[in-house]
């Protein structure tokens, strides 16, 4: 089986299961208050359009075990897919982003509804809370063995607290007195987003299928590196991606100040003119289309863009290294290889 199809069979279990989910989170709202149900349904509607990966992931994880995964398996994934949209609720605040997934932020959406933005970043905050919290519910309710509840509770929640801890560093770092280096990024890359994007899924997958800890250092060595990989592109594409194909804004890194490979890279090889240019507009906000391409221009002549992808390359290749630990099964290396491939040369 190619990947593609994986994907497809998996996304309408996880979708229908997803579904479900939400019938019963309103209800569940509704006995507290019919009013909140607006609410929750936005909360529900910003995980529509994602490509359920992370939820693959935790069947994926589940099946390297040599087992298929089992419907029970749905309801720890789905809460991949809650934390998900909590976080990225809470990201987009943080960064003040206007769109996702070519539609209006969650945040931006509810200031919509009552002309009022601190309304907008209160409810979503909210929102974003309450997911996280449905997630953790979801993991520890499921109905596996208690042993390996209990592990999965607990990798769950290193998940959501290494994640929380990375974002903390990604909003310090700008701020910091000391000069801004890659190795500052690496641990935003690998805090941020490898632990919850690849690594923990999969860990969550192979706990609830009786994985020890060795396995699971094998999924860290794998879902770490492709991670950071993975990170590499969506910096790559933040400064320079489509945004017909990202669905989000292709200025709003540069308009941020994000610091990046491709920043820490730039920044002692700038030269003077390149120097002012970086001074006038990066991390200045509501820049033009011509301010944002001079930004670009200084990224690709100081090398920093090709740095970026031979590291996003290196990275995935000490991934691709792993796999022959995790299986022996020449159909799910084959899954793998092709995951990686998708995650790195993503346009998305």
């Amino acid at each position: 089986m190619n990947l593609a199809t994986y994907l497809q069979q998996a996304t309408q279990r996880i979708n229908a299961a997803l579904a479900q989910l939400a019938i019963e989170q309103c209800a569940e709202i509704n006995t507290v208050s019919p009013q909140l149900l607006p609410l929750i349904q936005r909360l529900n509607e910003a995980s529509e359009g994602g490509k359920r990966l992370r939820a693959v992931l935790v069947l994926l994880g589940y099946e390297l075990l040599g087992q298929e995964p089992p419907d029970a398996l749905l309801q720890p994934a789905l809460a991949f897919e809650l934390f998900q949209t909590a976080i990225l609720a809470h990201d987009d605040v943080i960064d003040k982003s206007p769109t996702r997934r070519g539609k209006p932020t969650l945040y931006k959406q509810l200031e919509a509804t009552k002309q009022d933005a601190h309304y907008g970043i209160s409810q979503a905050i909210c929102l974003g809370d309450i997911g996280m919290f449905l997630a953790v519910r979801l993991v520890g309710t499921s109905n596996f063995a208690p042993d390996n509840r209990l592990r999965a509770v607990n990798s769950f929640v290193n998940t959501l607290l290494y994640t929380g801890i990375g974002e903390m560093l990604d909003i310090e770092l700008p701020y910091l007195p000391t000069e801004k280096e890659e190795k500052d990024v690496l641990a935003i890359y690998l805090h941020k987003t490898a632990h919850y994007t690849i690594t923990g899924a999969m860990q969550l997958g192979a706990i609830l299928a009786g994985a020890d800890d060795h396995y699971l250092k094998l999924l860290a060595d794998f879902g770490n590196h492709l991670g950071i990989a993975f990170q590499i592109q969506d910096d790559i594409l933040g400064v320079f991606g489509n945004e017909a194909d990202t669905g989000k804004s292709a200025t709003s890194d540069i308009e941020e100040g994000k610091i990046t490979i491709l920043y820490t890279y730039a920044k002692p090889r700038l030269t003077a003119e390149q120097t002012q240019v970086m001074k006038n507009y990066y991390g200045k906000g509501n820049l033009t289309p011509l301010q944002a391409d001079e930004v670009r221009q200084v990224f690709v002549a100081t090398k920093a863009l090709d740095y970026a992808q031979k590291q996003k390359e290196y990275y995935s290749q000490k991934a691709l290294q792993t796999i022959p630990e995790l299986t022996q099964n020449a159909d799910l290396q084959g899954l793998l290889k092709e995951f990686a491939a998708l995650m790195i040369h993503r346009k998305n």
